[in-house]
């Protein structure tokens, strides 16, 4: 009987696989989206170091940048989060 579980699961292990090669990398264009959101964020951060301002504005913007940059990971986050949560149940709902 232990026998008959270990191969299921291994079958199962394997039509998941399966699974995730014919859908592709769904993680790679979140990865290169994060990506692209953090060079923007330093390219700002950066230039507002150099401009021609005092410290303290300057200061205040960079604070401002870095806020809204937590609110948008925290937005993508849970956008990947229920894009996750959905996937899985698709999936688990078509095994079944």
């Amino acid at each position: 009987m232990r026998d008959d579980e270990s191969e299921r699961d291994e079958a199962e292990d394997e039509e998941e696989e399966e699974v995730l090669e014919e859908s592709g990398d769904p993680s790679g264009a979140a990865s290169f989206a994060v990506g692209v959101a953090v060079g923007a964020l330093l390219g700002a951060t950066v230039a507002l170091m150099f401009a021609p301002a005092s410290g303290q504005v300057t200061r205040r913007r960079v604070r401002r940048k870095l806020e809204d940059a937590r609110d948008l990971a925290q937005e993508e986050w849970e956008n990947l989060s229920r894009k996750a949560r959905r996937e899985l149940r698709k999936r688990t709902e078509s095994v079944s």
